[in-house]
């Protein structure tokens, strides 16, 4: 592989990349959010309900415990969250708790919008993973560009058209490292099931740098599925994949928060930030770290 220096600042202050990174932002989430505010409010609203209905679950059945023998719990302490509860009102169960009836209905009438909003949601999440791709490839082109100080030669929209050109083999790559990732965690299932909750984060900040690196793989490679030259950049800079690990563990904390809090424009301001660490992770963190792999990778 043809080597050169990889400077990451001249690379982030560069006009020609920042116009690539806010166009690709723009066009990944900006102009799809109003297609699926609809979808993000109702699902906001769910996680409400749901949290509600939790929350009256653990008032009724502590009531109907306490209820048993108050004045032995009383004499002991025990007290029960009456913030939640409601006495006299009609209850049902779901989902293995016991709510109240208009809690639960207001539920069902949520999900059933939720039904109605998701073919609009699947869509923009395939588009946004395609968008994704192809942006992070031209990203990854005019940094290399930049590096080799060809800028001149060609513009945005050649780099945008070559992301394009490869999004097929890049698709089928992405794939293919996902049955192999998924077999892996699937071996490493009891030693990360040690950590508990824990192990959620571990497993993610183990696979998601796989994914990302298919990118650059590709890039110099033109392989499709490109696992072998990922392990080998995985295995020479351990340091730089698990640090683009924990950059993606922080972006999925702030979707998780972006999809669970509904805020209107603010939940559009936070996409947009998202998106913007995401890309910039997607493209200079992950050239960066698959560089400095198969740097170290030649000097052995």
């Amino acid at each position: 592989m043809e080597t050169y220096n990889f400077n990451v600042n001249g690379t982030l202050k560069n006009r020609k990349f920042i116009a690539l990174m806010v166009i690709a932002i723009l066009v990944t989430y900006a102009i799809p959010f109003p297609f699926i505010s609809g979808f993000l409010d109702d699902y906001s609203r769910l996680k409400d309900v749901e949290r509600q209905m939790g929350k009256e679950n653990e008032a009724i059945v502590c009531h109907e415990v306490y209820d048993v023998d108050p004045d032995f719990f009383g004499e002991h302490g025990f007290t029960c969250n009456d913030e939640y509860y409601r006495p006299g009102e009609p209850t049902t169960s779901c989902c293995g708790m016991h709510v109240y009836r208009d809690t639960y209905g207001e539920y069902l009438q949520v999900k059933e919008s939720l039904r109605e909003e998701l073919p609009g949601f699947v869509a923009f999440v395939i588009f946004a993973f395609l968008a994704v791709i192809v942006f992070s490839y031209a990203l990854i082109d005019l940094a290399v560009r930049i590096g080799r100080g060809e800028l001149d030669k060609l513009g945005i929209k050649d780099s945008v058209l070559k992301g394009l050109h490869a999004l097929p083999g890049l698709v089928v790559s992405e794939a293919i490292t996902f049955v192999v990732v998924l077999i892996v965690l699937i071996l490493l299932a009891i030693p990360i099931a040690i950590f508990g909750p824990f192990g959620t984060v571990i497993a993610s900040i183990l696979a998601v740098p796989a994914f990302v690196l298919v990118i650059p793989a590709y890039y110099f490679t033109k392989k499709i599925g490109p696992v072998g030259e990922i392990w080998r950049v995985a295995k020479t800079n351990p340091g730089g994949y698990l640090t683009l690990g924990l950059g993606f563990a922080v972006v999925d904390a702030l979707m998780v928060f972006q999809y669970e809090y509904y805020l209107g424009i603010g939940t559009l301001l936070l996409m947009l930030l998202t998106g913007t660490i995401r890309y910039l992770l997607n493209s200079a963190g992950a050239l960066m770290v698959y560089m400095e792999g198969t740097k170290e990778e030649e000097s052995v």
